[in-house]
């Protein structure tokens, strides 16, 4: 994590060390160990220690000393908008349990119009090593990788090694190399005299009169200050440009904004972030953690207009939610019922549609209702996570066969009437035409359409009242065309009269129902087992079976015999995934398919070390019930072009088949709460580009070569998997 604390060394072991000397501890004229220069053509590099000897340290001070060429430079362990910080391979070396590296206050540098941050000529990067067995000889041997750049930047790769005996830990000249790059690192500002006041979300306006969410530091000092700068980290990565500083008229107060430039998701506010802050005026330096405050915001220009743009997104969303494929079967029953009002007068046939709308808004309301509550209560919330349930997706099973029953004409008016008309759309009545909207919604939620992952992100990283009006934005988008048909019920009396010719057509969309059934289940053999699946299909087939032969051969089986096995085979049918739910999800292992990439695991942690190492990484985050990620997968991810392209990449897969905490905060972290979420990190851009919700072949290769800056081709990618 980028969070996490940096170590303070103490000084008072060097001092000591230095004390021990003076009183003679130690030969006269002993000399601390360093090692051996290694040498390239733009850099130098050496281990050095504080001591000879390792004594009866647990914790040894070390440095690594890098000598750069006039005109290049190195980076700080957050490179900026482009680079890579040092780093230290450690493989081989004996006695030591960990090293951790320390960070000396780095430069601003400004390279093509990129902000990047490190430092030249020279750095001593201070070292804690942690002997396995103190008292023992200590034997390092390390691979120092710098990227160092000018016009063009160049890696190098040294060997750097130092062995440390056991004995006596006197110090020598060397310790002061160690006790002045300690000197360098950053810690709590009273040692310094630096004090930090405040850090709050500001909108700052560029020079073309633009205006941009950024932020705003002020510090104070106890001196004058003589160049102030400050460096900002966050999770996820957001880059920020070069600061403008306004001082004080006795120079002892600082105020500093920075526009956010890269890696702040549109519409997010950067208020509630949590951020490191290196302050720094000259080598004077300061760290500090603190979560941005709440303040003037780009948003707060026009708050109505931002409402109303995702009012407006969320009911584009919901309109082509009806193109999407997890609506395909939905649009079955609307194709019937729509048939079914053939040469109906047009007041019955705007109240049967204006009941389906009904339908639809009343469930994109409890939609909202659920996630409201869930929210208050810090649940994990999402757009489709019902799906994350294969209780519900039981239950879904379960009724879309009931459906393929009735429109098979396996039983008429056995079931509730509004069930029954949701099913057949034959004029059962309101409450059916309002059941079909209902099912249409529960249908429909797999999915996400363009604009709509936009307009949910923005719902429930809002307020309760938000989720509200987009959902009800959705529901209408999703009902606009039969809100077309309501004020126009002569689009369906004009059609044909209903007849015998429903009855083929009623079996064909019995069918598609069925086939709806059989999605479900495959999706429930993946969250659960293969095994479990089959047998709530084989509870599935028996309905069927009890009910057509009800209908095919009524005297084999009495009519109470028949609803009750009926009941007995649909509640087994919704009770048993409960019951083998947590060990067959515990036991549950991704099968590695036909898979055409090589794909890692997700790991949030593992994308900023990659991205450090040069790599370039794409990131699915998809799941079995999501259609609209496997047709993702299918029309872009696993073609020819896109695949040869991602094969020189890091693949990375976020399986959110299954309900996963980290999966769910990874997503919010971009304002996201639905899938299929799709984002490529890379030395170009480390704070990721987010894909559009719909991929295509353009979006992902562009993405590639962004992240990589250099179009390069990404080589070398598949070594780090």
């Amino acid at each position: 994590m980028i969070f996490r604390r940096l170590r303070q060394w103490s000084l008072l072991p060097i001092f000591a060390l230095l004390a021990g000397l003076m009183l003679g501890a130690g030969a006269k004229g002993a000399l601390a160990a360093a090692g051996k220069w290694a040498k390239s053509d733009l850099i130098e590099a050496r281990l050095v220690a504080a001591s000879e000897g390792t004594g009866n340290l647990a914790q040894l001070p070390l440095a690594v000393e890098i000598k750069i060429k006039d005109g290049w430079k190195t980076y700080w362990r957050s490179p900026g908008e482009a680079g890579l910080a040092p780093s230290l391979d450690w493989t081989g070396s004996e006695n030591l349990q960990s090293a951790e590296i320390s960070w000396p206050v780095p430069s601003r540098f400004s390279l093509f119009g990129l902000q990047t941050f490190g430092y030249a000529k020279y750095l001593a990067l201070p070292i804690a090593a942690t002997v396995r067995e103190p008292g023992k000889p200590l034997e390092l041997t390390a691979r120092l990788d710098v990227l160092v750049c000018a016009d063009v930047c160049v890696p190098q790769n040294l060997p750097v090694s130092l062995s440390l005996p056991a004995g006596g830990a006197a110090p020598g000249p060397e310790a002061q190399i160690v006790a002045r790059a300690q000197s360098l690192v950053p810690g709590g500002g009273e040692a310094v005299g630096l004090e930090l006041v405040s850090l709050r979300e500001v909108a700052i306006t560029d020079e073309k009169g633009t205006r941009k969410p950024g932020l705003e530091v002020v510090a104070r000092s106890a001196q004058p200050f003589d160049g102030a700068d400050v460096f900002i980290e966050t999770d996820p990565a957001i880059q920020f440009d070069a600061p403008r500083l306004d001082m004080s008229r006795d120079g002892t107060e600082a105020t500093l904004r920075l526009a956010a430039i890269s890696g702040l998701p549109e519409g997010q506010a950067l208020a509630g972030r949590d951020a490191v802050l290196t302050l720094a005026d000259g080598q004077r330096g300061a760290e500090f953690r603190q979560t941005v405050e709440v303040g003037e915001s780009v948003a707060d220009d026009a708050p109505y207009a931002r409402l109303a743009l995702m009012l407006s997104l969320a009911v584009l969303g919901g309109l082509i939610l009806n193109l999407m494929p997890c609506v395909l079967p939905v649009l079955s029953l609307k194709l019937l019922s729509v048939v079914s009002k053939g040469g109906q007068a047009p007041a019955r046939v705007r109240m049967s549609f204006l009941a389906t709308a009904a339908g639809i808004l009343a469930s994109f309301m409890l939609l909202a209702a659920g996630l409201a509550a869930l929210k208050a209560a810090g649940l994990a919330i999402g757009w489709g996570i019902q799906f994350q349930q294969p209780v519900f997706i039981a239950v879904m099973a379960l009724l879309v066969v009931l459906f393929a029953c009735n429109l098979w004409g396996f039983f008429e008016v056995p079931m509730p009437q509004w069930l029954g008309g949701a099913s057949a759309g034959q004029g059962k009545g309101l409450w059916g035409d309002f059941g079909t909207g209902a099912l249409a919604t529960l249908l429909a939620t797999p999915c996400s359409a363009p604009f709509l992952g936009t307009a949910v992100g923005f719902a429930l990283a809002g307020s309760i009242g938000s989720i509200f009006a987009i959902f009800a934005a959705l529901g209408v988008g999703l009902a606009l065309p039969y809100l077309l048909v309501a004020a126009a019920p002569r689009l369906a009396t004009r059609l044909p009269k209903p007849g015998r010719w429903m009855i083929t057509l009623r079996r064909i969309l019995g069918f598609a129902l069925a086939a709806t059934a059989v999605w479900l289940l495959s999706v429930m053999a993946v969250q659960v087992s293969p095994e479990l699946a089959a047998g709530i299909g084989l509870l599935l087939i028996a309905v069927i079976a009890v009910l057509g032969m009800h209908r095919w051969r009524p005297g084999v089986l009495p009519r109470r015999a028949t609803w009750g096995a009926t009941l007995a085979l649909s509640l087994a049918a919704v009770v048993v995934p409960g019951l083998g739910l947590q060990e067959g999800m515990a036991a549950r292992q991704t099968a590695p398919g036909e898979e055409k990439l090589d794909w890692v695991a997700f790991d949030r942690a593992r994308i900023r070390a990659l991205v450090a190492q040069g790599e370039t990484v794409f990131v699915d985050v998809t799941a079995d019930w999501c259609i609209t990620c496997q047709a993702n997968k299918k029309f872009v991810i696993d073609t020819e072009e896109i695949t040869q392209a991602l094969s020189q990449v890091v693949t990375m897969r976020a399986d959110w088949t299954n309900p996963d905490q980290t999966i769910a905060d990874f997503l919010a972290s971009y304002g996201r709460y639905g899938i299929p979420f799709n984002i490529v990190y890379g030395p170009g851009d480390p704070g990721g580009i987010v894909l559009p919700e719909l991929l295509s072949k353009s979006a992902v290769l562009e993405a590639l070569k962004s992240a990589d800056r250099s179009g390069a081709g990404w080589k070398g990618a598949n070594n780090s998997k």
